[in-house]
């Protein structure tokens, strides 16, 4: 029976008058082509995390949610298979609002793929590049292919131009990205799937 990984579509900017909507709606309409996936929209801005205050980390002690929106959050989290990122990038790096979300969790994160679409200067390539290393950090599998959404796709669209038209010149990345995510998706569920099978079968034994 094939395996059809869920991926979690992360919008990372909360700003009021943020860009992302319009790579999101594009990432979203493309996904409507791929059936061997399920996606699922995870917002920051309509999800608002406090700020991670905990005094144990959640690397010690994992799934011990501290509010409701913590345990939505984890729990849409932890039921993924892989995650596709919308990234923006301010002041060469990456917002606040995702490094919460990373800090706030840790096994929901592990030993599962995570893949970007950025946007912002040099098409949010550094703060790609920065998430890249925490990701690491989280015991992820970071997808090599990006997508990057440059100056004259932004000033474009900003200036009223179609943006599933005006985005659609970058496809080709989409599709290496999603192929990428889907063959690491389906290889560390099926992972992951053998380890909690091999743990199970260790505590029955004990």
């Amino acid at each position: 029976m094939p395996i059809t990984p869920h991926i979690v579509i992360i919008v990372a900017s909360t700003r009021t008058t943020r860009f992302a909507d319009h790579p999101l709606n594009w990432v979203v309409a493309e996904t409507l082509k791929h059936s061997e996936f399920t996606f699922e929209v995870l917002d920051l801005r309509e999800h608002t995390l406090a700020t991670f205050d905990s005094p144990i980390p959640p690397a010690i002690k994992p799934r011990e949610y501290g509010s409701k929106v913590q345990r939505t959050v984890g729990e849409k989290l932890d039921g993924a298979d892989g995650f596709l990122v919308i990234a923006n990038e301010y002041n060469h790096g990456y917002n606040a609002a995702v490094k919460n979300l990373l800090d706030s969790f840790f096994v929901e994160w592990n030993r599962k793929p995570i893949s970007f679409v950025g946007y912002g200067n040099v098409g949010g390539a550094r703060a790609i590049e920065q998430l890249r290393l925490v990701a690491d950090e989280l015991d992820m599998a970071s997808v090599r292919p990006t997508v990057n959404v440059l100056g004259p796709q932004i000033m474009a669209i900003r200036g009223g131009a179609d943006p599933l038209e005006t985005l659609a010149v970058l496809e080709p990345r989409l599709e290496a990205l999603l192929a990428d995510l889907h063959w690491w998706a389906t290889a560390l569920k099926i992972a992951r799937a053998a380890d909690k099978e091999a743990t199970d079968a260790s505590d029955d034994a004990a």
